[in-house]
């Protein structure tokens, strides 16, 4: 009978202490998924992520016949930045999937952050000749505009953006615990 009582309370010990064991465990797991919960929140919540900068001249002319003696000509330099990224707002609500130490990623499109590319102080006139109206001004830049945009999402500079993104975010997400980052 001795023998028995002691057997009991031995498994009802050895119950006791695998239930706090797993239960203390349980709550460093819950602490640790709401403590990710939050830090992947506050990725999203950044909004916008530069992932390349691209530096770009751009000169840009243009002649206007004239009737008498000679024709208009004009040659203007502009300067710009481009910076490529991806704006989190932008991303699908299920942009994020975890399962155990695997997380798939579905980032925006990369894209040209600030539409601004022209910097109105490094614009440089190179030539003129003749009265440069409004107007022309106003062609001239949004040609230099145009340009500017088509140099910076190039193939190259897009692959190299997206390149930057994918290290960046597979160093987050590992710092994180997750051993393996797929992005879609």
């Amino acid at each position: 009978m001795i023998k028995k009582i002691i057997i009991l309370l031995l498994v009802v010990g050895v119950g006791l202490a695998l239930f706090f064991f797993l239960r203390g465990r349980s709550e460093k797991e819950q602490q640790s998924q709401v403590e990710m919960a939050v830090e992947i929140t506050s990725v999203k919540e950044i909004a916008e992520w530069e992932f390349l900068t691209v530096e770009m001249e751009e000169f840009e002319d243009t002649v206007i016949p004239r009737m008498i003696i000679s024709d208009d000509q004009f040659a203007r330099i502009y300067k710009g930045t481009a910076r490529l990224g991806v704006d989190m707002k932008e991303a699908a609500s299920d942009w994020l999937i975890t399962s155990h130490d695997t997380v798939w990623i579905k980032l925006p499109d990369i894209r040209i952050l600030d539409e601004d590319i022209i910097d109105d102080t490094q614009t440089r006139t190179f030539y003129e000749n003749g009265k440069i109206t409004p107007a022309i001004k106003s062609a001239l830049y949004e040609r230099a505009k145009r340009d500017m945009r088509l140099r910076a999402l190039s193939k190259e500079n897009l692959s190299s953006a997206s390149e930057n993104a994918k290290a960046q975010f597979t160093y987050m997400f590992r710092s994180m615990g997750f051993k393996t980052v797929l992005f879609e």
